[in-house]
């Protein structure tokens, strides 16, 4: 499971996603769940911090696992 903490005007909020590529599914809809500039608290799949991940928006997170998709 995909745990996305960010922060949305000034509250932080989380989102979960069954796996990375449904989070970048939802993210290229018309609307997506996520706005791209919403900065990043933590991210965590499988209940570990993503170690490489060096990114600090949601748009960054998006172009990580859509690279690796």
């Amino acid at each position: 499971m995909l745990i996305i903490k960010y922060v949305n005007q000034g509250i932080t909020e989380e989102i979960k996603y069954d796996s990375t590529a449904q989070f970048v599914a939802r993210q290229q809809l018309e609307v997506p769940d996520l706005q791209d500039y919403y900065p990043l608290v933590e991210v965590t799949l499988d209940g570990k911090p993503v170690k490489d991940f060096t990114g600090t928006t949601i748009v960054d997170l998006f172009n990580y696992y859509n690279v690796l998709g």
